[in-house]
């Protein structure tokens, strides 16, 4: 029994710390960005958390993208895993499996075998915590922002 990693393990550890760190950051970033616009805005408070808003779930959008992108092109690069639940994938069917893990919804229909769930399991994780961060912030800004009008 061989206890070691393989060169397969190791790829997919790295891309789903890559994957993590793009996701955790462009959420910080998105949402420090998007506080200082809409506190700047001279728009209607209520307009500003729909701009708040759009812009948080053009985040999670952009998220799910990274870690589809990562497992489709793990899968590429012939790591060991595969996706059972259809024959054939196109990038779209990544993006799918990406949001349903993402969301932590799972509907089942698509199950990932090998490695390749390391990083769909971190995905779930990640998908969770970023969308309630984006609640927190939300809450936050509503707070300050909604009575205003």
């Amino acid at each position: 029994m061989n206890l070691l990693p393989s060169a397969s393990q190791f790829l997919v550890v790295l891309i789903t710390l890559a994957s993590t760190f793009a996701a955790v950051m462009l959420h910080y970033e998105s949402g420090r960005f998007l506080s200082q616009l809409i506190e700047r805005s001279k728009r209607p408070h209520r307009q500003r958390i729909l701009y708040l808003l759009f812009g948080l779930i053009a985040a999670h959008v952009a998220s799910i993208w990274i870690f589809a992108v990562a497992c489709w092109g793990l899968i590429a690069v012939g790591v060991n895993g595969e996706i059972t639940g259809y024959s054939s994938f196109n990038l779209l069917d990544f993006v799918y499996l990406s949001s349903i893990t993402y969301s932590t919804v799972g509907y089942g229909d698509l199950i990932p075998n090998g490695d390749i769930r390391f990083l769909l399991g971190t995905e779930a994780l990640v998908g969770m915590t970023l969308i309630t961060w984006t609640a927190s912030l939300t809450f936050v800004e509503m707070q300050r922002h909604w009575q205003r009008d």
